[in-house]
This record gives C-alpha cells, structure tokens and sequence, in this order.
C-alpha cells in the first residue's frame, strides 16, 4: 500500500524537570476531607469530654481586686507656670511592673501567708486547727504555690493593676485575694516612708551643693565682667565693627581700582611694545609745541615760500629750483624724525604714568588690608572675650534651673510627708465571683477542634507524603513533571459505557470513556511539531496496566478518521488482541520475522472496520531473540510504513520485558499507559530514565481508570460530559456515595 496521509505528532516533549514530592495543601484538604473532618469531630468530643471532668473536679472561681496608680505629683511652682501635666502612661506602667515584684517577693507573700484568712477556715473562724482550704491543699510550700496561683499584671490603657486568684471555693477566693492586698498596700506604704525619707536626705544634699557651686559662678562671673569691662567691651566692640565695615568696603573698591589699573598698564605696555598706542590729545598738543619741532616746520614754510618765488620767477627746473627741492625734501625728513622721537618718548611717558597710577593703587589695598586686619584682629579678641562671658553666664543660668528643680523637688517631698499619701489605692474591692471562671465550654471547643484540625491535616500531609503510588493527574504534571496525554475514567463509573472497553470508541461512541480516547488523539495532534509519527509503540507500566484496551481504542479511532492502520501485537508472553479481534491468525509479527509467513498471511483486517488491520504476536519461541534487535524488523517495520499510514504496537509491561525498552528506540513516538494506584513514583521515574537513555521519543502518559474520589474535578468532569451529551442531569447512581 501507498503512503496516502499521515499524522504529524511533536518530537520531543518538553525536558523531564526532576520529580517534586512536595504534596500542595489544597489537594490535600480535598483528598482527606472526610478524616480531616472525623478528626476534627474526635477532637471537638474529646473537649467536651475534658470539660465536663474539669467541671467535676475541678472548677475553679477567679477572685479579682482592683488598684490604681496615681500619676507622679509635679512641684506647686511648675505647675503654677506651665498648668497641669498628663500623666505619663510608660512611667505608671513601669510603676506597675515593679509593684507586679513587690507584690510576688517573699516578702510580702509569707506575711501575707501569715493573716487571718490563710490561717482561718472561714466557716468556722474558732477553730485555730482548720486552715482554709487554700492553705491545706498547699501545706508543703505555701509561699511558691502563691506565687504561682496569683495573677498580678496591668489593665491595658487605665493605670490600674489587678491581683486576682483562683479556686474551688468563690468566698474564700475573694478572701484570700482581699488578705495579699492588704498586707500589699502596707508593705508599699512602709517602703514609700523610707524612700522618702531617703529621697529627702539626698535632696537636701543636692540642694545645698548646687547652691555652693551656684554661688561661686556668681562670684566667678562678677570678676570676670568687673576685670574685663564687659560693658565697655560692648561699646567697643560696636565701634570697631562699624569700623571694619567701612575699611571692609574700601578694600572692596581699592581692589576694583588696582584691578582696573593694572589692566590699564598691561594694556598700555603692550600697545607700546607693538607701537600701535595711540596718543592723547595732550600728548600731541605738547609734541606740536616742541621748539626744535616748531623751528623745524618755520624752516620748512620758509623753504616752500621761497621755492614758490623762484618757480614763478626762473622755472620749475632751474637749477636753483630743484635746489631748493632738495632743501626742502631735507627739512621734511628732520621734520618726520623729530615727531617720530617725540611721540615715542610721549608713549614711553604715558606707559610710566600708568604705572605709577597702578603702583599707587596697590599700596592703597595693601594699606587698606592692613587696617582690616588689625580692626579684624580686635573684633576677634572682643568676640572671644565676650563668648566666654556669655559661656559663664549660661552655664550659670543652667546651674540656677537645676537648683530650682531641686529646690520644687524638695517642696514636692515635704508635702507627701505631711500628707502621708500613697500613689497607689485601692480601685475595686475583691468579692465572691458569681461566674466560674474555669472550665469554659467555648475554650475546650475551640481548642479541641483546632488541636484536632490540625492533627488531621498532619495525618493526611504524612499519608500523602509516605502514599507514593501514582493516583491522579496531578502526581504525573505537579509531582513527576511528566507529559500526560489525557486520563481514562473507570468502567465503573462510566454508566454510558456497554459492551466491551477495549473497542468503546466503535460501541459506545457516546461515553465518556471513548470521549477521553478521543481527547489523547486529540492531544497528540495538538504537540505536533511537524513531524510525521508513523509507529508509536503503546506499552503499560506493569502488568494489567491497560496498554491493550489504550492502543485498541487509539487504533480504531484512527481508523474511523480514514486513516489506513495496523493494530500489531508485540506481547509474546500474553498476547491479547486475539480476545478482541477472533478473527486474528495464528501466526504473528514473529513467525514473519522467522520466515515462517507472509505478512498477506499474518495480517488480517478487521470486519467492522475496512481500514483497520491488526497482526498478532505469532510465535515467540521460533524466535531465538528478542523481536527487536531481530535483523529483519528494521527491514519489517519499513514495508509496513509504505502499507500503512500509522502502525501501532501493543507491547508487554515496561516494568518487565526488555525487549520494550529497547523496541521504544525503533519507534517515532512511545505512549505510556498507567493504572491508577498501582504504580510508584520510583518505578515511574526508573522507567524515564531507561527510556531517555535508549533515545526514546517519549510522547506522554495516559493515566487509566481514575477514580472521581481522587478530587472534585473528575466528578464535576462527568457530571459535565453527561449533561451536554445527553441534555439532562447526569446520573447520580454510579457515582460514589458522599461526594460533590
């Protein structure tokens, strides 16, 4: 047969990213939602169970007392001049937190021990034998058992502070709580008496000190000012700034005068170097009046009057005449020589004059900066001078504000002397709880349901990361990062599925399962790259994996699109293409390859389908090897592709035969099938390897009979075909009882 059409399938998938075994949560909460929720259930039990014991024998009241804590009092002279103050919040807490010490230390916790009430069974006070219950229950370390029963700490954003207690007995637990603040507030008064006390001593020390040192930066500072006339100082300092001021401004403008004339020079010194200087109108005034020069030029008029007379008189060119030429030409040449020396001593004269005026200007500055210094220099010393007075007066001025601090500090002490005041009072009394404050339902709820939700959902993440048996789509693209060229639906939860699975694309077109068949055809068009795929070699992963029922339905598929197909069995060892096509031969792919047959008598087509032709395993034992490494199979496969245009093999368990993985390097492409649940990770990723390493072109995987329990998706997937397929709910009886 003629090749006519072909498919075009892609080369390579994309590169095979190393396997992740990170199980994701969300798929997680939705593959055990039903023992999460058991569990979660347990633990909501177990709470209840745990409060009802702690409620018989167990329960406790909490006894609460109140106190607060007055803000620190300011000194009657600040606030007679900056008004009342706002208490200092982080001060009263701190506060707080040294009476949360106070009220904990041994101190006051064994006198505490030692009252009444500890001592006393309330109900029956005559008794000196029958301690409080408290107290009995504690007998052997009363002192710690309190300080770990009491509960001292602040009320948030109040300035108040609570001790509270709890215990069986609500009356005795306000007692006993009444008792420690009792003996608290005496022992705090005690302690304020004496720090007062203490305070005061060294208050006074303080003071007295201070008003030493005041006292000699007064006397200090009076010399200071007497010795170095601080207020003629003053005076002089002003008069000498408005001196520097103005020499500041005359230093300015003499430096913009020397400047000025200097450039003048340069200017005049180079036009006379170069002879180009032009003269002032004084300058030639005085060359014209020169005597030689003006002696010169009468000479000359004479000479010219004369040679005028004796033109008119002998001729232009009488001897005597051109004479008088010669004269003439004579004096102009002393008259042109006399200016010319005259004009350049007048430059030489007007370049020394600027000179001069430059030099002049220069001393001026030099001058000018000279007295600027010096007034600068005095106004430095006066400026030195009067810093150190207002040094002295400043420190002074600090010295005297601590003195008054002290001296209000001292005031402020005296008046809580007298007054005998404590800062801290008491807010609420301690009384008989009417609630029980231990055990609460919604505590031991609340806690045993998140203890069991979280126990639950540590169980299900160990399950799943210990579970690694390939179930769903998402453990071949998230876990493995392999190809997946689609998923097959169980039989059992296909209720449109009727007659026999391997050839449900021909019998039961309008089920779900050939509609996933479909879609791998579909699949395998979509990652096409331009190359045509000619053999593609179906094999399972282990026994029973479904390669056979995958390769069938592919074949007839195609078959049905008008493409002319061989169905060929490779599985030597269980061939099963017989059970589905009764009229396969005997003789097989190995009885050609042992020259046995023809292929006219190996391949036989099929009765429902004229282009569909299947060829079945035939012999393995006439064969000494394995089919693929036999000589004659390249020159086989290669008249079957002139015959057909798509040859596909059904091969034995990757897992198991050898000659699979090798056959998986002759082929343009190798489809992998794997049953849901039945394979590892391991062996998955043992058989990527083998097949990379012989070269194979591996086109996916196609997970079979997956289970809706998996996930939602599967399930909402069915629901979803049976509704557009058959244009009504979908079937509710086959699916699994209990899921959504």
């Amino acid at each position: 047969m003629t090749q006519t059409t072909a498919l075009t399938f892609g080369a390579n998938p994309s590169e095979m990213a190393p396997m992740s075994t990170t199980p994701k949560v969300g798929y997680i909460l939705k593959r055990y939602r039903w023992v999460i929720a058991i569990i979660t259930l347990l633990g909501l039990l177990i709470g209840a169970m745990l409060y009802v014991a702690f409620l018989k024998w167990d329960p406790r009241w909490t006894a609460t007392e109140y106190f607060q804590v007055k803000p620190i009092q300011s000194s009657p002279l600040q606030s007679r001049q900056v008004g009342s103050a706002a208490p200092d919040s982080t001060e009263i807490l701190r506060f707080i937190n040294r009476q949360v010490q106070l009220i904990l230390s041994p101190q006051v916790l064994n006198s505490a021990i030692n009252q009444v009430e500890f001592q006393r069974n309330y109900q029956d006070p005559n008794n000196a034998n029958l301690k409080s219950t408290w107290l009995a229950a504690h007998s052997s370390d009363p002192a710690g058992s309190l300080a770990k029963a009491l509960s001292v700490g602040p009320v948030p954003h109040s300035g108040l502070f609570t001790i509270a207690l709890s215990w069986h007995d609500p009356e005795e637990a306000s007692q006993l709580v009444t008792a420690v603040g009792r003996v608290y507030q005496a022992t705090l008064q005690e302690q304020e008496k004496q720090e007062l006390q203490t305070n005061a001593r060294a208050v006074s020390q303080a003071q007295a000190k201070m008003q030493q040192q005041v006292d000699d930066m007064q006397q200090s500072l009076e010399a200071y000012r007497r010795s170095h006339d601080i207020p003629g100082l003053i005076e002089q300092h002003s008069v000498i700034a408005s001196t520097l001021a103005q020499l500041n401004t005359l230093v300015i403008q003499s430096q913009i005068r020397a400047n000025q004339l200097q450039e003048d020079y340069d200017s005049i010194a180079q036009q006379v170097k170069n002879n180009t200087l032009q003269l002032t109108p004084d300058m030639q005034q005085l060359i014209s009046n020169d005597p030689n020069l003006r002696s010169l030029e009468s000479n000359l008029l004479s000479l010219q009057q004369q040679r005028d007379v004796d033109v008119k008189t002998l001729g232009q060119y009488y001897p005597a005449t051109r004479q008088m030429d010669i004269r003439i030409a004579s004096v102009q040449q002393q008259i042109d020589q006399t200016r010319q020396r005259l004009e350049v001593k007048a430059r030489l004269q007007m370049e020394q004059s600027a000179k001069a005026a430059m030099v002049a200007a220069q001393a001026v500055l030099a001058d000018t900066e000279h007295r600027r210094a010096s007034e600068q220099r005095l106004v430095n010393d006066l400026d030195a001078a009067l810093a150190e007075y207002d040094a002295r007066a400043a420190r002074l001025k600090s010295q005297q504000a601590l003195l008054a601090q002290l001296t209000d500090r001292a005031i402020m002490l005296q008046l809580r002397r007298t007054t005998d005041a404590s800062r801290v009072s008491e807010y609420l009394p301690a009384t008989p709880p009417t609630k029980m404050s231990f055990p609460r339902i919604p505590q031991f709820l609340i806690g045993g349901g998140l203890i069991g939700l979280a126990l639950a959902i540590g169980l299900a993440y160990l399950l799943e990361l210990t579970n690694t048996r390939v179930r769903t789509p998402r453990d071949i693209t998230g876990v493995m990062r392999l190809p997946m060229l689609g998923f097959i639906p169980d039989h059992a939860d296909d209720p449109m599925l009727h007659g026999n699975p391997m050839t449900c694309v021909r019998t039961s077109p309008a089920s779900m399962t050939a509609e996933s068949f479909r879609q791998v055809r579909g699949r395998l068009a979509a990652i096409s790259l331009g190359r045509p795929l000619r053999t593609v070699l179906v094999a399972s992963f282990s026994p029973g994996g479904g390669a056979t029922t995958v390769a069938s339905n592919l074949a007839i598929g195609m078959a049905l699109s008008d493409l002319r197909v061989l169905l060929v069995d490779m599985n030597c060892y269980r061939p099963a293409l017989n059970k589905i096509y009764p009229n396969v031969p005997p003789v097989g792919i190995a009885d050609v390859l042992s020259k046995k047959a023809t292929l006219e008598e190996a391949i036989v087509a099929s009765a429902e389908l004229p282009n569909l032709a299947i060829m079945g395993a035939g012999t393995r034992s006439k064969l000494p090897g394995e089919i693929s490494e036999h000589r004659a199979f390249p020159e086989l496969l290669t008249e079957l592709q002139n015959r057909f245009d798509m040859v596909i093999f059904d091969s034995a368990p990757l897992t198991f035969v050898s000659d699979s993985i090798n056959l998986a390097s002759k082929m343009d492409g190798v489809i992998a099938v794997l049953r849901a649940g039945m394979i590892t990770r391991g062996t998955v990723g043992r058989i990527r390897d083998q097949l990379q390493q012989v070269n194979a072109n591996f086109l996916g995987i196609v997970l079979n009979a997956a289970q809706t329990f998996s996930s939602g998706y599967f399930r909402q997937n069915y629901r979803t075909f049976f509704e557009y397929a058959a244009n009504a709910p979908a079937p509710q009886q086959k699916l699994p009882p209990g899921q959504s």
